[in-house]
């Protein structure tokens, strides 16, 4: 009986710890999880579809590959760690609603934003609304200090720009 007990509890710890490691669950979720953060560095990937609330804190680079950014959801990048580096490398394509946004929001201190992604806010969509429809912002910085933005592809300009 207590063999039996103590190979339970002993499977229950195992368990516990697979199932409570992030870098495990995220390496089987694969794309269904917005953020890939590669073990032993503090290197993210969004990639796949956006999902509000996505924890990028402990990302000092973070790449923006293929996403995909659901109608009325910010792509929010405000909660950057000092000094993180973004990267936009593939096309970020948001969802299109009557909204005030901002489609993306960023905050933080020696923050860069860099690389030749494009930023597809469907402005053609918005184009055909007419003049009085509701547009999203396209970009917000609030709070921040040395704020770096280069080598990067705009926004459609149809919409509110920065």
């Amino acid at each position: 009986m207590k063999l039996t007990h103590a190979a339970l509890t002993a499977f229950a710890l195992i368990a516990a710890t697979v199932n409570g490691s992030p870098m495990l669950r995220e390496e089987a979720e694969g794309n269904n999880n917005p953020v890939q953060q590669q073990q032993g560095t503090s290197t993210c990937n969004l990639t796949g579809t956006y999902k509000k609330g996505t924890d990028i804190s402990q990302c000092s680079t973070i790449t923006v590959g293929s996403l995909s950014v659901p109608a009325g959801v910010t792509l929010d990048l405000s909660r950057a760690k000092n000094g993180a580096t973004i990267q936009f490398t593939g096309t970020t394509t948001f969802g299109t609603l009557k909204w005030n946004g901002p489609l993306v929001t960023l905050s933080g201190t020696d923050v860069t934003v860099k690389g030749n992604g494009k930023l597809d806010g469907q402005g053609a969509w918005y184009w055909k609304q007419g003049q009085q429809t509701t547009r999203p912002v396209f970009f917000q910085a609030h709070k921040h200090r040395c704020l770096d933005v280069h080598d990067s592809r705009g926004p459609d300009t149809r919409l509110q720009g920065w």
